[in-house]
């Protein structure tokens, strides 16, 4: 069992617009966790942690989503232990973790779509953006089955404070 710790302040300033193609790997309230991977050098691919606000429970656990919101700051503890499990689950996994644990948070007037396996498939498919390319890179090297069976096997306590 992972304990996931998000800390994230009530009102503050959008920064600006993000569009992420992540899975959603737990709950709390009205906050998802997902998990997104993208592409930093070419043909590479690495994970990092997001969480969106989730006012009308759009977005189901385990699925795939791509979504668009107004980005803000939040700090996650945790992320490590998250990743180090990960990582003994899928060997050569790279992620990266903030030295502030710092993650992305879709706080604001957040819509988007929800996939599933197959149809996730086609949408990486396209590589119009990093995020595609990343998942794309990662299946090339990785069955898309055994990952999603992967994930669900690590346990994670997910709790947000808002201060």
């Amino acid at each position: 069992m992972v304990f996931i710790e998000l800390r994230i302040k009530n009102i503050q300033k959008p920064r600006f617009r993000e569009k992420i193609l992540g899975y959603i790997i737990a709950e709390y309230s009205i906050f998802k966790l997902g998990l997104m991977c993208y592409e930093d050098i070419p043909r590479g691919k690495v994970f990092e942690l997001f969480t969106l606000v989730d006012r009308y429970d759009d977005y189901p656990l385990f699925r795939y989503t791509e979504v668009e919101g107004d980005a803000g700051y939040g700090t996650l503890l945790g992320q490590t232990k998250y990743f180090n499990e990960l990582r003994k689950l899928i060997p050569k996994l790279k992620y990266y973790v903030s030295p502030w644990n710092t993650v992305l948070s879709l706080i604001s007037y957040v819509e988007g779509k929800v996939f599933d396996s197959e149809s996730f498939k086609k949408r990486i498919a396209i590589k119009d953006n990093k995020f595609t390319r990343g998942w794309n890179n990662f299946f090339t090297t990785f069955d898309q089955e055994v990952f999603e069976s992967t994930v669900k096997k690590i346990g994670i306590s997910f709790i947000v404070k808002v201060i």
